[in-house]
Parts: structure tokens; sequence; C-alpha cells
């Protein structure tokens, strides 16, 4: 039986990866192309605070968001820089989150221009130059703000239940 640390950690993945489908489902004209700003890539602030379930989730819901792509089923294997490019932000968030968010930006804005490219034959450093403009707004701008506000939400309702089980045991 799963302990009920595992059992939200799983909930909250599933969370994450349905709210980033269907985003992108719903939002589908923004979310793909040479000029996109995937609203969904807003979600990707939460990946500092909810740690693996939110690169977990984040991953999970770009594999089934882009089920709608119109570049096929190639763009299913988004998931892989995607994931990968998360870790990169985990790992970078004690550091700087926005340079974390940059850095995940540069790495899915060159995966994307390799596929427009690669696909439809369209010239990589516009489109680069395009991409990173509109996944930058979605994940360094958007995703930037749930970041500070939830991170803002959280301290003033006094964190985490660790840290308020700390306080506690710290007035015993």
């Amino acid at each position: 039986m799963p302990t009920p640390s595992k059992a939200r950690a799983v909930v909250k993945t599933a969370i994450i990866a349905a709210t980033y489908a269907a985003l992108t489902f719903s939002l589908a004209p923004l979310s793909f192309g040479e000029v996109q700003v995937r609203v969904a890539n807003a979600l990707i602030g939460l990946v500092p605070l909810v740690g693996m379930p939110g690169v977990v989730g984040i991953s999970l819901g770009v594999l089934i968001g882009n089920l709608a792509s119109p570049l096929g089923p190639l763009d299913l294997l988004s998931a892989v820089p995607t994931f990968a490019s998360l870790l990169i932000l985990l790992r970078l968030k004690r550091v700087s989150v926005l340079a974390g968010l940059a850095c995940y930006t540069a790495i899915l804005s060159a995966w994307v221009g390799f596929l427009l490219n690669h696909l439809l034959g369209l010239p990589f450093v516009i489109v680069f130059a395009y991409l990173i403009v509109g996944i930058g707004i979605a994940t360094v701008g958007l995703g930037y703000l749930l970041y500070a506000s939830l991170k803002m939400v959280l301290r003033d309702s006094g964190g985490g239940r660790a840290d308020r089980k700390a306080e506690h045991e710290g007035k015993k």
C-alpha cells in the first residue's frame, strides 16, 4: 500500500499533467507552430515548489498535449528534452529560479526549432528567435509570476506542513 506522501505525489503529478494537457488542447492555436505562446508552460513555475511531481507532471502533460500537434508523432519526443530541462530547473532552483526557467526556454526553443526546421524546412535561426520570445513569455514571464505568487502565498500562510510542525515543536 502506498504511503500518504507517495499517494500525494502521484495526485500532484496527475493534476499537473491533466492541467497542462487541458491548457495545451484548449489553446491549441497558441500552443503549436513557429510562433507560439504555450500558456500551459506557465505551470513550469510549479516545479521549484513541488519538485519531482512537477517534473513528471509537466513531462506527461507535454506528451499528452502534443498528441494534438500538427507535427505528428515526432513531437511526442518533446517530452524527453522537457524532462531533462525540468531537471535542470530543479537543480538550479537554489541558485536562481529565473536562470532555470531561462535554461528551459533556451533548450525547448532549440528543440522545437530543430523539429520545425527538420519537418517543415523552416529556417532554424529565425524560428528559434520567434520561439525563444514566445516560450520565454509563457515560461519565464508567466511561469515566474506563478512561482513568485505561490511562494508568497505559501510563506504568508505559514509555509508548508513541515514548517508549521517545526514552528509548533519550537514553541513547546
